[in-house]
């Protein structure tokens, strides 16, 4: 069985994409067309501030690819130019408690793993800089950060701590260090062996830096038919293998790689070496890749019929429908089923969301405490991982409604 493409109704074709480049391993015989969208937002968590400027927000087309030779999925029509990550870009998940018990695990990790006590730390994509400030305030160290989001007087500095609002470049290579952190910025990366040849530069010597690296793990998405989970901003998409192959090539010997935070996310930690190991046991994945691939046309297709009939099930009963976490999720959940015409609004407990509107689908963001007013009958909650913490916020405030998830919904018949 080959891989499928799905379009936003939910047919598929099965077809091949020759000629098309890997950007990882640079193959190009035999890449696999896996999912096509078009016109979806080109950026999912700019904060807009009204629904005319939403409904008009550009968009991009997502024709994701597989390389079965590496295991890398990209966007092949992904233009790094549509995407603009300085004003506006808000992604902090920081008024979570679960999240941040792990980022303080994490950082408290690498600290004890790597002796990084009193060390120098650089982060690329640092975002606003919270888990840098957190893993330097907890080791007692001094870091450097670099993001075009970056917000200088966001938040008060502390002395060691440097930060730039812009990319890290060649211009900054080699760098003196003890760890450089890359968290959740590989997946924005179009031109991963470019990226991670850059990454390699800047350990120079390579005789004493060491690099932790968290990306987004495919095979969840492939598992679970996630199709909330691609997005325009996002141009490549690796499991455990198509990771640590990718840094393999740029030179660096992997030192651990392993799946963290319910499974979502993949963190690998490397190492320059001319002669590097061999790979983790993690790594071995490209059957079962290949297999899931060659499934993710039915599954995704039963996730989007499920989620339109239960939404036309929802509108002929009058119930009213509210969503929790108006980031990337929310946008491609959305804009993937369709307006529904039935969700009030979208809950976000980061305050400088609150009060903007979603790109494309135009949803108004509110305080968890609007939900008093909305008083919605369901409530779907992004990211399962937080199901627990926003039930019992909920529950605080005296409502009552069906709590669901995105990836636990029963699914329906498809549509034939």
């Amino acid at each position: 069985m080959t891989p499928a493409n799905i379009t936003r109704d939910g047919e598929s074709s099965a077809k091949s994409a020759p000629g098309t480049i890997c950007p990882s391993c640079g193959q190009s015989r035999n890449t696999l067309s896996l999912y096509d969208l078009a016109g979806i937002p080109a950026q999912s968590t700019l904060l807009l501030p009204d629904r005319a400027t939403a409904l008009g927000f550009p968009t991009g087309d997502m024709a994701l690819c597989w390389c079965p030779e590496c295991g890398l999925a990209f966007n092949a029509r992904f233009d790094l130019a549509r995407v603009d990550y300085g004003t506006g870009y808000e992604d902090a998940q920081g008024g979570s408690p679960t999240f941040n018990a792990f980022v303080s695990d994490l950082a408290q990790d690498w600290i004890d793993r790597f002796d990084l006590k009193g060390g120098h730390l650089i982060e690329i994509g640092c975002g606003k800089g919270d888990f840098l400030r957190l893993i330097c305030a907890q080791g007692s160290c001094s870091g450097t950060g670099y993001d075009p989001a970056y917000v200088p007087g966001r938040s008060a500095e502390h002395d060691g701590l440097t930060f730039h609002a812009k990319d890290f470049t060649k211009a900054h290579v080699p760098v003196e260090a003890d760890f450089m952190i890359c968290r959740h910025t590989l997946e924005h990366i179009g031109d991963v062996a470019d990226f991670l040849a850059l990454m390699r530069q800047a350990a120079g010597d390579g005789a004493r830096l060491r690099f932790g690296v968290e990306v987004p793990d495919l095979r969840r998405i492939l598992i679970e038919g996630a199709f909330w989970d691609i997005y325009y901003e996002h141009a490549s998409y690796f499991t455990a293998g198509s990771l640590a192959r990718a840094f393999r090539q740029a030179g660096f010997d992997v030192l651990d790689l392993r799946r963290v935070y319910g499974e979502q996310y993949l963190i690998i930690e490397v190492a320059v070496s001319d002669q590097p190991s061999p790979l983790p046991e993690p790594a071995d994945d490209l059957g079962e890749t290949t297999k899931l691939v060659a499934e993710f046309r039915d599954t995704a297709r039963a996730r989007i019929d499920g989620w339109r009939q239960r939404f036309a099930a929802w509108r002929d009963a009058g119930q009213r429908v509210a969503l929790w976490g108006s980031g990337s999720k929310a946008v491609g959940f959305l804009t993937t089923v369709g307006d529904p015409g039935i969700v009030s609004c979208v809950v976000d407990i980061n305050p400088a969301r609150q009060g903007h509107y979603m790109p494309g689908c135009a949803a108004p963001i509110v305080a968890p405490e609007a939900l008093t007013a909305e008083r919605p009958d369901v409530v779907i909650v992004m990211n399962s991982i937080y199901r627990d913490e926003i039930a019992a916020q909920i529950a605080s405030m005296q409502l009552s409604p069906e709590i669901l998830t995105t990836d636990t919904t029963p699914e329906m018949e498809p549509t034939q």
